[in-house]
């Protein structure tokens, strides 16, 4: 079997969906699509009208806004949260979210991680839980300008006052930005001796079109479209003919990557400065 054929691709038409309460829910990766044991990723649509309540019991729960009608609210640990996109919450295990649509559809990524053993989380609390969004969030850019991230969730990310923003190695998750021309180095993920099988790796894409390399083979992929990606392939990811943004997902956050490619530009990543006098700050990725 070829290295791309090991590799699951889901859109609309191979999505599992069906009405529920909320509105909609399809299934984008689970055991069936994706030989995933600790992973589950849902697209769902909360109606106008409607609400989408969940409480999370023995699982790590992440919800990001991929679209929203600005008058929909986010209900967590007592507060209220106007959505936008790119807004969510991370629920770790005896929490609870309730996601209100008022006037307008509200469109979600829902993604459920199995809680990781203690070897993974390495001292980590494991908890608890936030709300987030693009204000909230440190962006990160490639040395070479042509990729920006900001993720969600990564528990080696620190907040401006140099606090560790997520508490557990469940899942590190974000949205990507690739600018015309952008890529991915040529890569390899591997396990560790914690995590032997090696993470869960996703990419989801919103926008643009992008093509992912393997081996000698090419495949495009389009808006919509969610690529599962065993440990031990090696891949590239290409923004073809303009930008491309989409998530990514790696769970659980235990893996190491092996760089197959010379790109003396794009392996360090940097925090982005708030005023262009700042000096840069290197994002220490161990």
């Amino acid at each position: 079997m070829k290295n791309i054929d090991r590799l699951s691709f889901v859109g609309a038409d191979s999505m599992l969906s069906r009405p529920v309460e909320s509105g909609t829910e399809g299934i984008m990766c689970d055991a069936k699509l994706c030989g995933s044991d600790i992973l589950t990723v849902y697209r769902r649509t909360v109606l106008p009208g409607r609400q989408f309540q969940l409480q999370a019991t023995n699982d790590y729960h992440l919800i990001y806004i991929i679209k929203t009608a600005a008058t929909n609210v986010i209900h967590f640990k007592d507060q209220s949260h106007a959505t936008e996109q790119g807004a969510g919450v991370l629920l770790t295990p005896g929490e609870s979210v309730n996601l209100e649509a008022r006037d307008g559809d509200c469109q979600i990524l829902h993604i459920v991680v199995s809680k990781p053993p203690a070897a993974i989380e390495d001292g980590l609390a494991g908890g608890p839980g936030y709300f987030f969004n693009r204000r909230t969030l440190r962006a990160l850019t490639d040395a070479s300008g042509g990729r920006i991230r900001r993720f969600c969730a990564e528990s080696s990310i620190r907040g401006r006052d140099g606090k560790r923003i997520t508490p557990t190695n469940a899942i590190q998750a974000g949205e990507m930005h690739y600018n015309e021309g952008g890529s991915s180095p040529y890569h390899v993920h591997f396990g560790t001796a914690n995590n032997p099988g090696g993470a869960e790796h996703c990419y989801i894409t919103f926008g643009g079109r992008g093509l992912i390399e393997v081996d000698d083979d090419v495949r495009e992929i389009g808006p919509d479209t969610l690529v599962h990606i065993p440990t031990g392939v090696p891949h590239r990811l290409r923004a073809d003919g303009g930008p491309l943004d989409y998530f990514e997902i790696q769970a659980w956050r235990s893996f190491k990557t092996t760089v197959l490619s010379e790109e003396p530009l794009g392996l360090k990543w940097f925090y982005q400065r708030d005023n262009p006098n700042e000096a840069l700050v290197e994002w220490n990725q161990s």
